[in-house]
């Protein structure tokens, strides 16, 4: 593992809800957002993109409204 996923995954952990699933509070979905959006850049760095097209994909899929909308389909009961 290289040193993007490894601050993906620890930015993953500090997001963690405290009710441990769904996020309840704005800040927890804007944490939650912001790590996921990280893990899609080291996904695209190890694939090889360069850094600036690496976050500037990861952010059109993780960020803002779209990385939202994502998020909370994948909460959805």
């Amino acid at each position: 593992m290289n040193r993007h996923f490894h601050k993906a995954e620890a930015m993953l952990r500090a997001a963690k809800p405290a009710s441990g699933f769904r996020p309840q509070t704005q800040a927890e979905w804007l944490a939650l957002l912001k790590a996921h959006e990280e893990k899609m850049y080291a996904v695209l760095r190890t694939a090889g993109q360069p850094a600036a097209q690496a976050r500037a994909m990861a952010h059109a899929i993780y960020g803002g409204a779209a990385g939202l909308m994502l998020l909370d389909i994948a909460f959805k009961e």
